[in-house]
């Protein structure tokens, strides 16, 4: 499978695609773009970017083909070894899960914009850019050449954003493992004020922790891909071997606080390399890129990520306790003021990503796999910590789900999940995910719980309507 990738202006932001497709042997083909990306769990329709879609064979002239939905096409092959698919693609989306076209860069997630054969998904993708001399890629790719790059299969080639520009600043570290070399690699497209040496110190501290927590880190490079933009903005997302994270205003980067906020979006970005690029539910082993891909365990995959992101960063001593406790204290404040705990459940607003997960909604009807999520793990984290006397926590639930289940090819339920945090903790969860999982309005009790285990004081100033935690 061939890619080429170019565009004639920037300002329009489309650029062209032709998607070379050899050895075909049947007499119709399907062609399918994906209706949603990993890592946001709704349908986003790619195909309604798409303009100027055609078909030929390799003389240039017309193949016949049909739409059979939104975003796949039946072509006729009979008599046909090669063709070319040929459409150019509105690239006008600058965050962390779009792509986008510029003076300055070309930024592509190929699952926005790249197509797949039905049933030849395993076959390697190479693409290749008309781009300006000077521009380099960076990418979790293999880099055949200096425009060049190589993704083993589809799945990869989904889950390989990349840069293209002549203004990308590359950071290489290595965190030196006792058996294995893995390295991070940190990229920056815009400009920044960060002290280079004290954000390479530590990244490499949060994340030799998480990768001494997992046992292992599942890639031998890791790249971190930072958008600075002009405009206020905070996005990250996980990929197989990187993250894209995109972030904003320049004004306010010189601030601890926004450089704080960096570090925390990193870390929870990193630990996604193993919760859900992995660790994954059995719904979504494989993905079905054609339709949503439902999974109550969002809690899981969204919720525990949090959770550790910013508790990997106090444990790594990257933080002190007030910077994690105020990052916690803003977290729950967003909890108190969603009426939507009170009406749905944890569970049910994990299904209903697909349905209304990213836009505010109806006033309280749902709450967050991330906030929610985030105090449920919390509170099984504290249960095992009491109930095995401190000899096990969540991060031994999520390293055996690693390697237990990931490294044998298999995706996680609901079951599998509640049978490690009983097996670490030798208590039952059946309040648990009776109460806080499945139920609703039940949060208050267990978040006292948690307060009480950890010595924690949780106050609310209301003239300043601000929620503080205090070690008691």
């Amino acid at each position: 499978m061939y890619y080429q990738i170019s565009y004639n202006h920037t300002n329009n932001r489309f650029i062209q695609l032709s998607f070379i497709i050899e050895r075909i042997q049947q007499k119709e083909i399907f062609i399918q773009l994906p209706a949603w990306r990993p890592g946001r769990y709704e349908l986003q329709n790619f195909a309604k970017n798409i303009r100027n879609f055609q078909i030929n064979d390799m003389q240039g002239n017309p193949v016949p083909f049909e739409k059979t939905t939104k975003d796949r096409w039946k072509v006729q092959t009979d008599n046909l070894q090669s063709l070319v698919v040929t459409y150019e693609y509105f690239a006008n989306q600058c965050d962390a899960g779009g792509s986008y076209l510029c003076d300055e860069f070309l930024y592509i997630n190929p699952v926005n914009c790249m197509m797949y054969v039905e049933g030849r998904m395993n076959e390697t993708y190479t693409l290749k850019f008309n781009l300006p001399d000077d521009y380099i890629l960076a990418t979790q790719m293999d880099i055949i050449d200096k425009h060049t790059c190589q993704a083993t299969n589809f799945d990869y080639l989904a889950d390989s954003p990349l840069i293209a520009s002549n203004s990308l600043e590359h950071h290489v570290m290595n965190l030196n493992d006792t058996d294995t070399h893995y390295n991070l690699h940190i990229w920056f497209q815009g400009k920044h004020p960060f002290d280079i040496n004290r954000l390479l110190d530590d990244t490499k501290k949060y994340a030799q922790f998480q990768v001494k927590t997992m046992g292992e880190m599942p890639c031998k490079d890791y790249h971190f891909l930072y958008m600075m933009l002009d405009f206020p903005f905070r996005h990250g997302v996980e990929h197989l071997d990187s993250t894209v994270i995109a972030m904003g205003k320049s004004a306010d980067q010189t601030t601890e606080e926004f450089y704080n906020d960096l570090l925390a979006i990193s870390s929870h970005e990193l630990f996604h390399l193993w919760n859900i690029k992995r660790i994954r539910p059995a719904e979504m082993l494989p993905y079905d890129y054609t339709q949503e891909n439902y999974s109550t365990l969002g809690y899981v995959y969204e919720g525990v990520t949090t959770y550790l992101g910013d508790l990997f960063l106090y444990h790594s001593q990257v933080w002190s306790w007030e910077q994690y406790a105020s990052s916690l204290a803003s977290d729950l404040q967003r909890h108190y003021t969603n009426s939507g705990r009170m009406h749905y459940s944890l569970a049910e607003s994990s299904w209903d990503t697909w349905l209304d997960g990213y836009v505010q909604g109806v006033p309280g009807r749902k709450i967050s796999i991330y906030i929610e999520g985030l105090i449920a793990a919390w509170v099984a984290d504290v249960m095992i910590k009491e109930s095995s006397q401190h000899k096990f926590t969540i991060c031994h639930v999520m390293h055996a789900l690693y390697h237990d289940f990931y490294k044998n090819g298999k995706g996680y339920t609901t079951h599998d999940y509640r049978q490690l945090l009983e097996r670490f903790s030798g208590v039952s969860f059946e309040k648990y995910f009776q109460e806080l999982i499945n139920g609703r309005g039940c949060f208050q009790k267990w978040i006292d719980f948690v307060a009480i285990h950890n010595d924690i004081f949780i106050s609310f100033d209301s003239q300043t309507n601000l929620l503080t935690l205090n070690k008691k």
